[in-house]
């Protein structure tokens, strides 16, 4: 049996994050250590959990040394920490990369690349994309959370464009609208995609500004929802194409507790909100819009699913414990890399016993107090905040502290040992 270990983790301090105590990566970070200083105006975007060599965890021994996650598995054998399955279906890399959120402004519009794209991806543009890894992921909310995801219903879409003057003028600048291809879902929105992201930028801005005003003189109780969404987005985003994408994608209002799984090639951008999130060890991103940064027009329109209809939450597989006083909720996604089990114990002193698991874990305390009890090492009064990492092969219990205490454990998905062919 191999120690459990603290973990201390890093945020990532994008502009789009929230400032100071308002974050929620921010209080983590705090509660978990408490020499951590929150900066007011320092905006905490996402915290990290893993070995990813952009925001790499570090692991705390008992002789008072921190190596980096990564050095730490290569000193003490692969095969026994992360377990003999991973090291032969990931070589020997951390397989996941975990992560919480907290949105202020919205992430740019994105897709992820597949596994094959991916790889070409990074042999022709290792500056951009840095990683030869797919991206699949999992977001579960942790707060009401806003998202756009995947492509409205062909006919929602047809409607808007005879509704928005604004967002058919743009559209009618790169093509003629009678000649577009509806019998084809697939064509017609590739050619809706492409046409807005190359737009000329004077057109695009003066309709957007055409947009913004006309909407602003409604009432209160004239705007709809899109609406809303749209001067949102133009009041954070002014004259960028991704404004118009709240006609073509999915709106979703996700609550506590809600998931979403985001395969390759599937268009989404996060609003507004906090959320748990899981995914392959990679930070490839193909953006459209909602963002200052590149935005690769040409890969972005060829790799898209362009797939309709609003799509599933992912329904957990749910276990209870002490008469429903302990929940376990194990979100499970298609994929071998990853799932995140959420767990919730309602009242002091209970204790539930965590299943052994053949791949490594990462454990993130984010309400509450818990003990870890294990052969080897107990750690008492784990406050809001503390990380763990949990190694292959690993029989621990968790004891609540305090009422109404929740953890996540983000681990290699099940599936991996059970079908190793998945």
């Amino acid at each position: 049996m191999n120690v459990i270990l603290p973990l201390e983790c890093i945020s990532q301090n994008y502009g789009w994050g929230n400032y100071g105590d308002n974050s929620t990566v921010a209080r983590l970070l705090k509660g978990g250590c408490d020499s951590f200083k929150i900066e007011p105006k320092q905006t905490y975007a996402e915290l990290w959990m893993g070995s990813h060599p952009s925001g790499p965890s570090k692991v705390h021994l008992s002789n008072g040394s921190s190596p980096l996650l990564s050095e730490y598995i290569k000193k003490e054998n692969p095969n026994n920490i992360l377990g003999k399955e991973i090291v032969e279906r990931f070589g020997g890399d951390f397989p996941f990369l975990f992560k919480v959120l907290s949105i202020r402004t919205a992430l740019s519009i994105q897709s992820h690349p597949d596994s094959e794209l991916a790889k070409q991806l990074h042999a022709k543009f290792p500056e951009i994309y840095k990683d030869p890894y797919h991206k699949p992921e999992i977001a579960i909310a942790l707060t009401p959370f806003h998202a756009l995801c995947g492509f409205r219903n062909l006919n929602d879409i047809i409607q808007f464009i005879q509704d928005v003057p604004e967002f058919k003028s743009t559209l009618e600048s790169g093509l003629n609208l009678t000649e577009v291809n509806k019998d084809n879902c697939k064509i017609y929105l590739k050619t809706i995609v492409t046409s807005l992201l190359n737009v000329k930028q004077d057109i695009l801005s003066e309709n957007l500004k055409q947009l913004n005003n006309r909407l602003s003189s409604k009432s209160d109780s004239e705007k709809t929802e899109t609406d809303r969404l749209v001067l949102q987005l133009y009041s954070q985003y002014p004259g960028d194409v991704g404004v118009f994408f709240a006609y073509i994608l999915n709106y979703m209002v996700m609550q506590p507790g809600q998931a979403l799984f985001l395969a390759a090639g599937e268009p989404h951008a996060y609003i507004s909100g906090d959320c748990v999130e899981c995914m392959a060890p990679s930070d490839n991103v193909v953006r459209a819009g909602l963002t200052p940064k590149l935005k690769d027009v040409n890969t972005l329109g060829e790799m898209l699913t362009y797939t309709t209809g609003k799509p599933d939450f992912v329904q957990p597989i749910l276990e209870q414990h002490h008469n429903g006083k302990i929940t376990s909720n194990t979100y499970r996604p298609p994929v071998d890399e990853f799932e995140v089990e959420q767990i919730d114990i309602q009242e002091k002193g209970l204790v539930i016993s965590i299943k052994e698991s053949n791949g490594p874990s990462i454990l993130l305390v984010t309400h509450g107090n818990l003990t870890i009890h294990n052969q080897l090492k107990t750690y008492s009064s784990l406050p809001t905040g503390s990380i763990f990492f949990i190694p292959s092969k690993t029989q621990y219990q968790l004891e609540a502290n305090e009422p109404n205490t929740t953890a996540f454990i983000a681990k290699v998905n099940q599936k991996l040992f059970t079908n190793p062919k998945l």
